[in-house]
């Protein structure tokens, strides 16, 4: 009896899992416009990428979905999806999550194709040398990215001050990252003159106390 039901779960988990797989890449078909043979070249690719990164091959689907959907094509879909995994593999999350994440920096800082995997680890680095860990990193940078690098703040300035900030407050990264999206926005109207009650030298001498940032 036992034997039976130990059989009767793993190939009701089998049959799960290839109907989320089947589902993930017919997603990717009707997004791509693939043929069935593209598709079956495509999930045989995914397979060897996801078992060398020790995820599943669904994990890898889910991924190059994503970016797939932002209209990239295979291979940076695959490179990213790749580097997606590696993170997810550091810091736990799904897939999906850091998916989010890493676009959000990625597309703040308008990262070429070839650079991507270096801006991933550029925040590894940090995180390394400092109490914030990559998870914490790329979930406040998500909420910052693209507001900082209009003001000048490049990825080292800014992951700097997000592991310094996460570090001695503990606050939550979202909340951390949300806070210095509005201090950049601010800057911004007081530079295009909306805030007109603000110095920018003022507002960059706090920034410089709290961060070290100076936004030129």
């Amino acid at each position: 009896s036992s034997i039976l039901n130990n059989m009767s779960s793993s190939i009701q988990k089998a049959w799960s899992f290839t109907k989320e797989l089947d589902k993930s890449l017919t997603d990717i078909r009707i997004v791509t416009g693939k043929s069935a043979d593209e598709m079956e070249r495509f999930a045989r690719v995914a397979n060897n990428a996801a078992q060398k990164l020790g995820k599943s091959t669904k994990d890898f689907t889910d991924a190059s979905l994503i970016y797939y959907q932002q209209g990239l094509g295979d291979v940076e879909s695959q490179q990213r999806a790749e580097i997606t995994l590696k993170t997810a593999n550091v810091t736990g999350q799904n897939t999906a999550d850091v998916s989010e994440q890493l676009t959000a920096v990625w597309n703040g800082y308008k990262v070429a194709a070839e650079e991507t995997e270096m801006y991933v680890d550029k925040l590894a680095a940090v995180a390394a040398d400092t109490a914030a860990d990559l998870e914490e990193l790329s979930t406040g940078m998500s909420k910052v990215a693209s507001a900082a690098s209009i003001m000048g703040v490049d990825i080292d300035q800014l992951s700097a001050t997000l592991a310094t900030v996460i570090s001695v407050t503990r606050q939550a990264p979202e909340s951390v990252g949300t806070a210095f999206k509005t201090i950049y926005a601010r800057m911004g109207d007081i530079q295009a003159r909306i805030d007109t009650e603000t110095s920018l030298d003022a507002y960059t001498q706090v920034m410089l106390d709290i961060g070290g940032i100076k936004v030129l």
